[in-house]
């Protein structure tokens, strides 16, 4: 008896096999998934900048929109000599350094490349992290700081004196006593109308650097004048006088972030709004929709990670800048795109409201 069971057992699995074989197999076969990059991987991480509670006592204010335009005043007394024409800084994004965040300081002369400075503020100073130059070492546009030089110690006082280090020797800086910086063409322009071309107690900094040092603001042996809740109103280069002619105050700008995400901004009619956002290889962050008018698109740019440590985060900052034009409501929509497909993830999303 225990012979034809075993006979109708294996006839079934005879005919089970039999249909499996029609129908191909009940298990699909494994498939390769695309690893998508979590956001989190691309964020800032280190040491955050160190940011003074009022801009009014700040003689250097950092923030992104930041910008200072600076004529040279030969254009005033002697135009055959202003051949160097117009310098300008404009602090573009906040990116990661070794340990830090950086601002990226974008300065450039009319006649010469952009150069990046990556600079890093703490509560006793502002030091040049990295430097990413625009022209090649000791060339007369380029004016770079070596990375780690302390730009500026704190606190400012009379007499007081720093060393720069440099792979070429060691240099100092001198604090001056606070002067006043006269402006020679009478005028300085911010958004909000013209500014007083008059800075009582501006701070007057000496800068002295080895002669084949990477240079500041084209040379190195030069005064600056820092102003509080200005900057760098003024500075004398060989005998060249730059002086400010425009720079942005920080009420002029309104920065967002991802943080941000689904809040409500008031923006003064005129100003400019930038959108930081962060972004890694293979990924880009796009302005999907802009809901309103009122609202003009500027730029979007992107910035790299330090140097020094872009090569193992290969990650940085996307900024868009846009101009408020009208009063209004404006919607932002912002969304995170593979480069390698159509696959879109991560969206932002903000309200602007125009004064």
């Amino acid at each position: 008896m225990k012979y034809p069971r075993f006979l109708y057992f294996l006839g079934l699995v005879v005919i089970g096999s039999l249909l499996s074989g029609c129908v191909g197999p009940t298990l699909d076969p494994p498939i390769d998934i695309p690893q998508v990059l979590d956001h989190s991987e691309f964020d800032l991480e280190g040491e955050e900048n160190y940011i003074l509670q009022g801009f009014d006592d700040d003689i250097y204010p950092l923030f992104v929109g930041a910008r200072w335009l600076y004529r040279n005043a030969a254009n005033f007394w002697n135009p055959q000599i202003a051949g160097s024409g117009l310098l300008e800084s404009e602090v573009v994004a906040i990116v990661r350094g070794e340990g830090v965040e950086c601002y990226v300081l974008r300065t450039h002369y009319s006649n010469g490349p952009d150069e990046l400075l990556y600079l890093h503020r703490t509560k006793n100073r502002v030091f040049v992290h990295d430097v990413e130059n625009g022209a090649a070492a000791g060339a007369q546009t380029s004016f770079s700081l070596d990375p780690g030089l302390p730009f500026l110690e704190f606190p400012i006082e009379e007499d007081k004196t720093w060393p720069l280090f440099t792979t070429e020797g060691v240099g100092s800086a001198y604090v001056y006593h606070p002067e006043v910086a006269a402006i020679e063409s009478g005028e300085v322009r911010t958004m909000l109308g013209t500014y007083s071309p008059i800075f009582v107690d501006a701070w007057r900094v000496h800068y002295n650097l080895p002669i084949s040092a990477p240079r500041l603001y084209g040379g190195p042996v030069q005064f600056l004048w820092f102003a509080p809740g200005v900057g760098v109103v003024k500075h004398v280069l060989n005998s060249v006088d730059y002086e400010l002619a425009e720079f942005r105050l920080p009420e002029e700008v309104t920065g967002l972030e991802r943080r941000d995400d689904g809040r409500t901004k008031q923006v003064p009619r005129g100003g400019l709004v930038v959108v930081q956002l962060r972004e890694g290889e293979g990924w880009e962050w796009g302005l999907a929709e802009v809901d309103g008018e009122e609202l003009q698109y500027l730029s979007d740019e992107f910035f790299a990670d330090a140097p020094r440590v872009f090569d193992e985060t290969g990650a940085g900052t996307r900024t868009f800048q846009f101009r408020a034009t009208a009063a209004g409501e404006v919607g932002l929509l912002f969304e995170l795109r593979s480069l390698a497909s159509d696959r879109v993830r991560n969206g932002v999303e903000y309200t602007v409201e125009i004064e």
